[in-house]
């Protein structure tokens, strides 16, 4: 095995890390953040009755996995605010 050695600036290290940083970054936005109907009864105070309604009313988006109801959350933000 040979060994390779790179010699990089301060700025070259830095504006690597910046890059990598916004990689990860750009990454994590991207995953939603599916929660529960307990969790978002509890975020928005709301019972679970009014989010039913809310679901069949088409208010706010869902998702449904298997017999489970998840919700994205920034979604449902979204759609109260524009549909109220």
């Amino acid at each position: 095995m040979t060994n390779t050695t790179y010699t990089l600036t301060k700025e070259e290290l830095q504006e690597l890390i910046n890059q990598a940083v916004i990689t990860v970054t750009a990454s994590i936005q991207l995953i939603p953040e599916l929660i529960s109907e307990n969790e978002l009864s509890k975020r928005l105070n709301l019972s679970k009755v009014t989010l039913h309604k809310y679901r069949k009313d088409d208010i706010i988006p869902y998702l449904r996995i298997g017999r489970t109801i998840r919700y994205n959350y920034k979604e449902v933000l979204t759609s109260i605010k524009t549909k109220k």
